[in-house]
């Protein structure tokens, strides 16, 4: 039987940097894939003398300042290929504006000052304000990696545009300097490359990359983007590092809570220490994992959240060079209006007559992808997976390119598209010697992502960065890289598959862990923002109302024992402490203080519940707060009495929203602990906030008695 350290499932460029970084680390690593090459959406195909890029049009990051350089430099990406920047970076064209992107940034700002002069002030804030929040993403990375980022409670006041960045819509972000919905409309020209119109779309999904690529610059591999999979693919194999192409995983076997092995289709079975997976989410953990083997809630998490968007693409070879006739641009966005909102609708509805499309001709930065005399053209549109009952085959992807509804549809929206592009190239179709199409079934095809997703799961405002599913699985020796994690995106990609290798090495080594994307933590450091220090309050709060008043029906599950809590049907006495992280100590004290008395000892006679008001957790640092409280869970439970469950001494109740603390009618918890006294039938007996809370807990428990 084989055995591995590490074994990763999937070549794409998250699977192979994982790979890397890991061999590199002295791990013995195997790679399982389940295509023919390397790469997943980083790879080509050829026909004749003429070779097709997939899916890369433009990488950001690709020199120093940029987040994916040092990927490229640590896995010797740069050693081996040969990045061209692109200037200017991309043409739209709108019905009133043809907009040259130059690639100096100053440059582009005053063209945008020029079409647009009555946003001057606004546009000069906009970009000042995302270069900003970009050098605060930057900084946040460059001192997590040196390992003196600052404490959590700090990062508020250190990382202000980050986190505000990562909270709101794109379209709300831009609302704060500029209105003109025809501006707006132009500057967010790259929304395509991130499957959602800015409304949806999280702000920093778009300004991360954006400022990346115009300040930094925008770049395209010569030999494409197979180039970058193949010196991947070589840095890993010079470390030690095993590929197997044509094998397709469809089972990681789980003994005694741990992964242990993985099997193919072909009946390869190779045990491993920890396993990666680089393929889907849903794929990796409901399917090759098994429902059986993960929590309840954790399975619904993955079944709830949406598959990004996909894209239709006709990959064009030329026999006329377009560039020796005029055109020099890499990259022609076009847009039939100024509605983002419209255009996406359209593509989701299979109207390629009217979705924003882009044009690239990849002869202008990679002249060998065509023989002498043409051209390689990709003609971009995204599209829907059930556009037309999922393309006319109803689901049943069996010989799917023998389908006649499939071939029909296909071949509208090919000539959909061609009759608009041959406006922008006249006589196109005359000088096409070689085409092939692409659509959501092919991309599910060939990289097997459900609903042939290009971004992984939908970039949200509510789904972006740690708010995405954890790279961390809840088999302890399982983890996941790639969009489904990190987010969509080749230099993302690179960045999960790094911080996913880190996760492994610490786990394997025992050795503390610092991310990108995670604030410093030790296991003792609340993953809440510190409130002012003041002095206790004087004043007074206290209720003593009748048990007609009854809880709110609020439905919390608890901390740590994943318990389904109903405050108004509780069943038994309860006090409630409302508290933050700067009160838990003063919460712990009425506890131990109620505990004490003989006759509330047990869990059967009453129940104590702490309901933490976390409605100023900013979202990034959620996850954070989750496993900070699992952990006083864990801790608070070797206290309790032997023999008895923790579920029922320690109750944590997360109050996200703080609405459930407002409606007790307290003030801020995070100066002065509140509390509430709660009959057998849900009747709220009292509430309380001051003073010797101690006493007055016990007081309003008498009148229960």
């Amino acid at each position: 039987m084989e055995k591995f350290d590490v074994v990763v499932i999937g070549a794409g460029l998250g699977g192979l940097s994982a790979a890397g970084y890991l061999a590199k680390a002295g791990k013995k690593v195997l790679v399982l894939e389940h295509h023919t090459v390397p790469g997943g959406y980083a790879h080509e195909f050829r026909r004749g003398k003429y070779r097709f890029e997939v899916a890369l049009h433009a990488l950001d990051g690709a020199a120093p300042g940029g987040w994916a350089y040092s990927a490229l430099k640590d896995l010797e990406v740069l050693d081996q290929v040969h990045f061209h920047r692109m200037d200017p970076f991309y043409t739209v064209r709108f019905p009133k504006h043809e907009v040259v992107a130059h690639a100096d940034i100053v440059q582009y700002e005053t063209e945008l000052v020029r079409l647009f002069p009555h946003e001057r002030e606004g546009i000069h804030g906009l970009i000042a304000d995302m270069v900003e929040t970009y050098w605060q993403v930057r900084r946040f990375a460059a001192e997590g990696d040196a390992g003196i980022r600052p404490p959590l409670e700090k990062m508020p006041a250190l990382y202000p545009k980050m986190l505000a960045a990562m909270s709101i819509s794109w379209d709300e972000y831009m609302n704060q300097f500029i209105q003109d919905v025809e501006l707006k409309a132009v500057f967010s020209t790259l929304w395509g490359y991130y499957g959602l119109p800015p409304e949806k779309l999280n702000a920093a999904v778009f300004i991360f990359p954006w400022v990346s690529y115009h300040l930094v610059g925008a770049y395209y591999p010569e030999g494409g983007s197979m180039a970058m999979s193949r010196a991947l693919e070589a840095t890993f194999k010079k470390f030690g590092g095993e590929i197997r192409y044509k094998q397709t995983v469809n089972k990681i076997e789980i003994k005694d809570g741990r992964a242990v092995a993985v099997e193919t289709e072909k009946g390869l079975r190779v045990e491993a220490d920890v396993i990666i997976s680089n393929a889907n989410s849903p794929d990796t953990l409901l399917k090759f994992v098994g429902r059986e083997h993960l929590p309840a809630d954790y399975v619904r998490g993955i079944e709830e959240a949406k598959p990004s968007v996909s894209n239709f693409v006709l990959y064009l070879g030329l026999d006329r060079n377009l560039r020796s006739e005029g055109w020099t641009n890499h990259e022609v966005f076009v847009a039939e209006g100024y509605d983002s909102n419209k255009d996406f609708q359209a593509a989701m509805d299979g109207k390629f007559d009217r979705t924003a499309l882009s044009i690239t001709n990849y002869d202008i930065a990679d002249p060998d992808c065509a023989p002498e005399g043409g051209s390689v053209l990709n003609i971009f549109s995204l599209a829907d997976w059930n556009t037309d009952n999922q393309w006319g085959t109803g689901g049943s992807l069996e010989n799917y390119s023998d389908n006649p509804q499939y071939n029909e549809l296909k071949n509208a929206a090919t000539e959909a598209l061609l009759d608009r592009v041959e406006k922008i190239i006249p006589n196109l179709r005359k000088s096409i010697k070689y085409i092939e199409v692409g659509t959501p079934i092919t991309n599910w095809r060939y990289s097997r992502n459900v609903g042939g997703a290009i971004y992984g799961t939908e970039q949200t405002v509510d789904n972006a960065y740690t708010t995405r599913l954890n790279a961390k699985t809840p088999i302890k020796n399982l983890f996941l890289t790639g969009a489904w994690t990190f987010g969509g995106g080749m230099s993302a990609a690179l960045l999960s598959g790094r911080d996913t290798s880190r996760m492994v090495i610490g786990y394997m080594d025992g050795t503390p862990v610092t991310l990108m994307t995670a604030p410093n933590m030790d296991e003792n450091e609340s993953p809440l923002p510190a409130a002012p220090t003041t002095a206790p309050v004087k004043q007074v709060v206290t209720s003593a109302s009748t048990s007609s008043t009854s809880a709110p029906a609020v439905t919390f599950k608890a901390a740590g024992s994943g318990r389904q809590v109903t405050l108004n049907a509780i069943g038994k006495r309860s006090v409630l402490l409302f508290h933050t992280a700067d009160t838990s100590e003063d919460a712990e004290r009425i506890n131990k203080a109620v505990r004490a008395v003989d006759e509330y000892q047990a869990c059967t006679s009453i129940t104590i519940a702490n309901v933490v008001d976390l409605h100023s957790v900013p979202k990034l640092f959620r996850s954070f707060a989750e496993k900070s409280m699992r952990e006083s869970f864990e801790k608070a439970s070797k206290s309790i009495p032997q023999g008895q469950d923790p579920q029922d001494y320690v109750v944590i109740l997360p109050d996200w929203d703080g609405k459930t603390t407002k409606g007790f009618g307290l003030g801020d918890t995070s100066k002065v602990v509140g509390l509430a006294v709660l009959d057998e039938q849900g009747g709220v007996v009292g509430t309380y906030q001051g003073n010797e809370p101690e006493r007055h807990a016990l007081e309003l428990l008498q009148k229960v008695s």
